[in-house]
């Protein structure tokens, strides 16, 4: 017997999903809360180091040092959050978060010593690691499918806007020359992060309505509503050698995981290109202009807004492993283009520049979304905070040991430092993409995706 064909959406729900953007219905307080929060970081993240030096006797070493110190004893907090994310759920994780970020940044106000920046400086960053564990599995929670990969694009577009506002009135503030502007603005992102938790503090609906008698697997492409997020989360843990297992021996036994894990943690190398390596190797290596790391950075920030929902959308039906690995080869051509500028001058080279930063760009919006989704639907429904805290922790493998690769080899051997680089992003890419072959029912197939596409 033939199915009955699903009713066409309306209009303003295909120019939603044509535009990349998510079904916001019923969904304002989660909209103003990521808003708002990301708005305080904005205002405080200039003046995170420079806080401490305009309000204590601590000298630049000290506050370096502390910074470093701390960020060291954040990292085993992280399988912590996972484990609270998966015994809370991700909304009272994200509630807590919030409160503890905000009781983090009112005790910058009190430091005085070493020890109290140090101590202080771990209470905030552990609430950073509990959000990475929780904000993922949170919309995992709330949407699936296309849906999902939309909500992250928009949320990721959404978040540099407001960090962008609220780098522009934190700079006004500072602008001034009021003495107390420093603490008022740590006061004002900690009560961001209040709101935020009070915002969160109510259950919210899925975007899908949970439907029990719907048809599971195969037979729900054709169907217009996607498949209630259990339901979704059971077929992507699939039945891989975790199944019937929980806790950490679910994430350690699924070789699944262990290869996305190991593919993002050579990928997240690429991220280094535009916030660590181009301000030193354009200024101090190539001797180009001081104004084109800053252009370059908001080249990129402006086109993530105008443009990271819509690219969304047009990937919707394709898989989440071959969208990341078509964004490594994205990013190995900004790494190319890069390694031809000791082979050009003036305006070549700025054009050069521009485009390594639109193609580095274009395969960072190609691929955010896709790893995020990917990383939160994943992991069995019992470990699914375990998994996205070790997914986390690949991130902080390149933020802590990009710094020396680059500072060893960006003056003297350039020419090593992008090939180290690029044979990273390729291993990252060929990883997802060998995982994807391996098990395609879990890492986003296009027929899966298209559900609700």
């Amino acid at each position: 017997m033939n199915r009955p064909t699903p009713p066409a959406p309306a209009a303003p729900a295909r120019w939603r999903r044509a535009l990349g953007v998510p079904d916001l219905s019923g969904q304002g307080r989660i909209v103003a809360a990521t808003a708002l929060d990301t708005f305080g970081a904005g205002m405080f993240t200039p003046l995170s180091f420079l806080f401490f030096l305009m309000t204590t006797d601590l000298t630049v070493a000290q506050v370096g040092l502390g910074t470093s110190v701390a960020t060291l004893l954040s990292i085993p907090l992280t399988p912590i959050a996972g484990m609270a994310v998966d015994r809370w759920g991700p909304r009272v994780s994200l509630i807590s978060n919030n409160l503890l970020a905000a009781t983090g940044y009112l005790c910058y106000l009190l430091v005085d010593s070493l020890p109290a920046l140090v101590a202080s400086m771990l209470v905030v960053l552990g609430a950073d690691r509990m959000y990475w564990a929780a904000w993922p599995a949170f919309v995992a929670d709330l949407a699936e499918g296309a849906e999902l990969d939309r909500w992250y694009a928009f949320t990721a577009a959404g978040k540099n806007a407001s960090v962008a506002v609220g780098g522009v009135a934190g700079g006004l503030l500072l602008a001034g020359g009021w003495s107390g502007a420093a603490a008022l603005i740590v006061v004002l992102n900690a009560s961001t992060s209040v709101v935020t938790a009070l915002l969160f503090w109510k259950p919210v609906r899925p975007v899908h309505p949970v439907h029990p008698a719907a048809p599971a697997g195969p037979e729900r492409p054709d169907d217009t509503s996607a498949p209630e997020p259990a339901a979704d989360r059971a077929r992507a843990a699939g039945p891989g050698p975790a199944a019937g297992r929980s806790g950490w021996r679910a994430v350690f036994a699924d070789r699944i995981l262990l290869c996305v894990l190991a593919s993002q943690t050579a990928l997240a190398f690429g991220w280094l290109i535009p916030t660590l390596i181009l301000p030193v190797y354009l200024v101090n290596v190539r001797d180009l202009p001081a104004w084109l790391p800053s252009t370059a950075l908001t080249a990129n920030a402006l086109l993530i807004v105008a443009a990271q929902s819509t690219l969304t959308a047009r990937l919707a039906t394709i898989a989440r492993s071959r969208v990341i690995s078509w964004a490594a080869v994205l990013i190995l051509a900004a790494v190319g283009l890069l390694a031809l500028l000791p082979l050009t001058a003036g305006a070549v080279s700025i054009a050069l520049v521009l485009g390594a930063v639109l193609a580095f760009t274009t395969g960072q919006m190609t691929a955010t979304p896709a790893v995020v989704a990917l990383s939160a639907t994943l992991a069995p429904a019992g470990a699914r905070g375990r998994f996205l805290s070790l997914f986390n922790l690949t991130w902080t493998v390149s933020a802590t040991t990009g710094p020396a690769l680059v500072g060893a080899l960006v003056e003297r051997q350039a020419a090593l430092l992008w090939v180290v680089l690029a044979c990273l992003v390729a291993l990252g890419g060929l990883g997802y993409r060998f995982t994807g072959g391996l098990a395609p029912h879990r890492l986003g197939s296009p027929r899966a995706r298209s559900a609700d596409a």
